[in-house]
């Protein structure tokens, strides 16, 4: 269950880290998405994520996040348990407060087995996915990026932007379950150091290397 909630989390990783390391090729009703992910540098916010299921309760998770492109990253969730996933780029430590066990993993070998392209400002949205621009709903702007793939672990991510800024993300999985991700306190293209994406595991803990 351990390594499944890890990849699972992983892969909600990187699909945020190639939406903002790649430009979005359409030009019509998804031009907000393309401007927005151009100008993006870094990213910070909370957020608030459930993953509902066909069956049973929703699971609820919140935490914080900061992004720095291309590759480094630091997403900790505080509740309902502490885990931190950090990345220079180089190497993503996995880092489990209630096992004290950390996971170290080489970050292309981690990416490659994701949904998402491995990071690269390269990479185009329109040559992994098909886009499409759904109805608004509530003031909220929506495009829909299905990958073209079949060996993904999300059949389709909406995403969901207020005035032209990212707001929030939806993601429906193989196995009927839909992340929801709702975004706050977002700052963007505020400095944020390099070193802010190194981790140097705490004494005591037990250390695993894939």
């Amino acid at each position: 269950m351990q390594h499944k909630k890890i990849c699972h989390i992983l892969s909600l990783l990187t699909v945020w880290l190639l939406l903002l390391t790649s430009p979005a090729a359409h030009a019509d009703s998804i031009a907000d998405l393309q401007k927005y992910l151009k100008e993006t540098k870094t990213l910070s916010a909370s957020f608030n994520q459930t993953v509902k299921k066909k069956s049973g309760k929703p699971e609820q998770s919140s935490g914080q996040f900061q992004l720095l492109r291309p590759g480094k990253f630091k997403w900790i969730y505080v509740h309902p348990y502490n885990q931190d996933i950090i990345s220079n780029g180089q190497q993503i430590w996995l880092y489990d407060h209630d096992l004290a066990q950390v996971t170290i993993k080489a970050a292309n070998n981690a990416l490659e087995s994701s949904p998402a392209a491995i990071l690269s400002g390269e990479n185009n949205l329109n040559q992994r996915f098909e886009l499409q621009s759904l109805p608004e709903k509530n003031g909220i702007k929506w495009v829909a990026l299905t990958p073209k793939s079949k060996d993904t672990s999300f059949s389709q991510i909406r995403i969901g932007l207020i005035n032209g800024a990212l707001d929030r993300m939806e993601l429906d999985d193989h196995f009927n379950q839909t992340t929801i991700i709702n975004l706050s306190k977002i700052q963007r293209n505020q400095a944020i150091a390099p070193q802010t994406f190194n981790f140097t595991p705490p004494a005591g803990v037990d250390i695993i290397r894939e």
